[in-house]
């Protein structure tokens, strides 16, 4: 099964959530988003077992993997 990616970028003075591409939240605290992002990779992983990655891409600085389920 392919690995799905939940990637953390900064965007408009907060947080970006992409998943798979798509951008589907933002939050204003670095710490909140990398909380929510973990959760849902975790529950992606449980209930469909598709293994989940949460990445941070942040300017100048190559994609750092943060956490992995599956």
């Amino acid at each position: 099964m392919k690995q799905s990616v939940l990637m953390l970028s900064p965007w408009c003075e907060g947080w970006k959530l992409v998943d798979n591409g798509k951008p589907v939240f933002w939050f204003p605290d670095k710490t909140a988003a990398l909380e929510v992002a973990n959760t849902m990779a975790e529950a992606r992983y449980a209930y469909s077992h598709q293994p989940t990655a949460v990445e941070l891409e942040t300017e100048g600085a190559p994609v750092q993997r943060l956490s992995s389920f599956g």
